[in-house]
């Protein structure tokens, strides 16, 4: 019997294992987003542009979100662990948007769901203007909004809903993008709304010019604004009127986006019985945002985002700042599935919590 060629052996793993190999990486470069593909649009364009129309014209849209939650905690030991259930809307929200002939488009947005924006939905079943505003199309390359709208500044929070690769915001933009003022967050890391209505969501009531500039796989965009600085509560400032002044800018090139925002002035805590309601206070802000791959769509992408925020509290509370980022990729094997990893970090320093009750008192101790 012939005894076998190690040799010939060993060279047959080593190309068996080289073709493998191959045909790995191959597979999954044919995964990797291509240079080619038309960049993603900037959400300032999805928000507040229509299609150029000679007639006025109206759509009907929304976003119906039901959920399920039940929470456990453990109090003391001496006492009972507790719970509870509960059926709701995470986003209930009806939309109108359209144009009124080629130069005039218009978008209104409400929210009926119960959730930071609408705290108080459970008990009173109130609704907020999300977005309610029209944008002018009369000067070339330039659009110009007016009205409440989204401010562009992180690009998590300005993703639609239903199109961001998960539920639950970071705790960044909780905090910091939808949150006026950073108070110190709950156990949960996001800072709980008030009746009084420091979340913001992102929106704010001014004025902002934007565009976005395609030319084959690369695209620039930018956005300029300025605003009352007091969120959703349009509330009047006894210090003086707020103002916020915003800026923002992006650059795609095939799958690869790098975005940035600053926002800085004045901003207001929304009035009511309180220690600091009406009293204006100063915040500088920025957000940057680094993509690779289309999350709507490529098999595979990643993103990275950081903010941060330094505000100037109200009374003797001093100055304070906040920090958080995420980093998060996606596997979009089939249209229809995706699995995403998503690790935020967030933190603060000399941040005192603000509190709307009377037996609050001054000069507390700084946030962890």
């Amino acid at each position: 019997m012939k005894k076998p060629n190690k040799k010939q052996a060993w060279w047959a793993r080593a190309l068996g294992a080289g073709a493998m190999l191959t045909t790995s990486a191959v597979a999954f470069a044919g995964m990797l987003p291509s240079m080619n593909e038309k960049p993603m649009p900037a959400w300032t364009m999805v928000y507040g542009t229509e299609k150029p129309q000679q007639k006025p014209t109206m759509m009907l849209f929304g976003v119906v979100q039901p959920g399920y939650s039940y929470i456990q905690s453990g109090p003391p030991a001496t006492a009972n662990v507790t719970g509870n259930s509960q059926f709701k809307f995470y986003r209930l929200r009806p939309g109108i948007r359209g144009s009124i002939g080629p130069n005039i488009d218009y978008f209104f947005l409400a929210e009926f769901g119960n959730n930071p924006t609408n705290p108080n939905n459970g008990v009173f079943g109130r609704a907020h203007v999300l977005d309610g505003n029209v944008t002018l199309n009369y000067i070339p390359g330039v659009h110009v909004e007016v009205g409440q709208m989204m401010v562009p500044f992180a690009e998590e929070g300005l993703t639609a809903a239903g199109v961001l690769p998960w539920i639950n915001y970071s705790p960044a933009t909780y905090n910091i993008d939808f949150n006026d003022f950073a108070a110190t967050p709950a156990p949960n890391a996001i800072a709980g709304p008030t009746p009084n209505g420091l979340f913001n969501a992102g929106r704010e009531m001014g004025v902002m010019a934007f565009n976005q500039f395609v030319h084959g796989s690369m695209a620039v965009d930018y956005a300029v604004g300025y605003f009352n600085g007091t969120g959703l509560s349009q509330t009047q400032s006894s210090m003086g009127h707020p103002d916020q002044a915003f800026v923002h800018g992006g650059v795609d090139f095939g799958p690869l986006g790098i975005a940035g925002s600053y926002e800085a002035g004045r901003q207001v805590i929304a009035g009511g019985a309180g220690v600091f309601p009406g009293e204006s206070y100063h915040e500088n802000k920025y957000a940057i945002d680094v993509r690779y791959g289309n999350y709507i769509k490529d098999p595979l992408w990643l993103w990275y985002e950081y903010q941060h925020a330094d505000n100037g509290q109200p009374a003797a509370q001093g100055n304070g700042a906040a920090r958080g980022w995420f980093a998060a990729a996606g596997f979009h094997p089939v249209k229809k599935f995706m699995g995403v990893f998503r690790y935020s970090a967030y933190n603060t320093e000399n941040l005192d919590p603000v509190s709307f009750s009377t037996t609050t008192v001054t000069g507390a101790p700084p946030s962890p």
